[in-house]
């Protein structure tokens, strides 16, 4: 097994790109299968291993506009199907797909000498979809999932033999001993560059940086109540994500900024303006920002529910309750304490030791190559 070829298969990036690319310069990737909106593979991906539904990356675009009708869940069944077609008569290896993709293939494949491992960054989905009823009840936000795409995305769970999560805040949602037998922790990476921090101009009130999008999910107006008690009349709430229009009009406090999509040079620069980070997920199965946050030497403030959690140290990070915003506010006043030479050091080498390169190696070695006879959940990260 452990000199099978892998077949990735992703019908959007996620982190894929980076996979196929490490494991091209392996020498280990057969073929990448993905929903790309360019003629042109990923960097470092051979242009003969990649296959492209170019069409449904651009039919993915033009759902921007209302009268084409994009449907996202249909894409990827059209997706599934693609894959299957091509993936049927190959030699059995290693199939890496993501939860979603790969229904209608993992039934096909099942028993026939393949190795399926299906990737799921959130929780299990029926988890995931109790979270975020609960947050959309509690704000009297509309969430109504397909209740179809849902059965059909735990079905395939079943189908897989290995079920790959980033964190142990993921791992533990498998309630099932069917499935959590399965279950591989392999914690994300990163090429994050290390910058030494920007000077703070003296007296400056604070500015907190948040970056993601999905409200329900990331736990934003949980902290918009924290800001609300820091008093510093000049400190300054940066939202680089999507806020409901119903809920913006609840917020009546001007220094709580909510921007737009911003090239990646902006964003850049409101990483390095920034005095602390915060991720106040009510479900995030791991969190890269976090790493682009270490990376430029912000502080990080998380809950419990970032699964980034584990390879974080409290030298660079203070964690949470989820749904606290008392106990946001105070995490946030501590940790612009935080940088210093100690910072300095914990973050250079979470940085240097969570690359690409070693998530990859750790999935050839302890999850492609694991056996799946264990009935406890294993952790893969060093």
């Amino acid at each position: 097994m452990l000199e099978q070829s892998i077949d990735l298969a992703a019908a959007g990036k996620f982190h894929a790109h980076h996979l196929a690319a490490e494991l091209a310069a392996l020498g280990r990737l057969r073929d990448f299968y993905n929903v790309r909106r360019s003629v042109a593979p990923p960097r470092r991906v051979p242009r003969m291993r990649f296959h492209n539904r170019l069409d449904l990356a651009l039919w993915a675009a033009a759902g921007r506009f209302a009268t084409v009708g994009y449907q996202h869940d249909r894409a990827y069944e059209l997706f599934d199907g693609w894959l299957c077609r091509r993936l049927w008569r190959q030699p059995p290896g290693v199939l890496h797909s993501w939860n979603g993709n790969s229904r209608q293939t993992f039934g096909a494949l099942k028993g026939r000498g393949w190795r399926l491992c299906l990737e799921r960054s959130c929780p299990h989905n029926r988890v995931q979809y109790e979270l975020l009823r609960e947050e959309a009840r509690a704000l009297g936000i509309p969430f109504a999932p397909d209740p179809q795409v849902l059965e059909h995305a735990i079905e395939e769970l079943y189908l897989a033999d290995i079920i790959v999560a980033p964190s142990r805040y993921s791992a533990r949602s498998y309630a099932d001993p069917e499935l959590a037998r399965k279950v591989r922790i392999n914690p994300l990476g990163a090429n994050v560059r290390y910058r030494e921090r920007a000077r703070r101009t003296p007296g400056r009130g604070a500015r907190i940086l948040m970056v993601g999008n999905n409200f329900l999910r990331k736990g934003t107006h949980y902290l918009i109540e924290a800001f609300k008690r820091i008093r510093e009349p000049d400190a300054e709430l940066w939202i680089r994500g999507d806020v409901p229009g119903s809920y913006r009009a609840r917020i009546h406090d001007a220094r709580v900024k909510i921007l737009p999509a911003v090239p990646l040079a902006r964003l850049h620069e409101l990483y390095r303006q920034a005095d602390v980070f915060v991720q106040p997920s009510i479900d995030e199965g791991f969190g890269m920002t976090v790493f682009e946050a270490l990376g430029f030497g912000l502080p990080v403030v998380v809950t419990e529910n970032v699964g980034a959690l584990d390879v974080l140290s409290p030298e660079v990070a203070l964690t949470v309750p989820i749904r606290d915003p008392l106990a946001l506010a105070a995490a946030i006043e501590a940790a612009r304490s935080l940088p210093g030479d100690a910072f300095d050091a914990a973050r250079r080498t979470l940085l240097e030791t969570n690359s690409w390169a070693a998530c990859t190696r750790r999935m050839l070695e302890s999850v492609y190559a694991d056996s799946v006879a264990p009935a406890r959940l294993r952790a893969t990260a060093t």
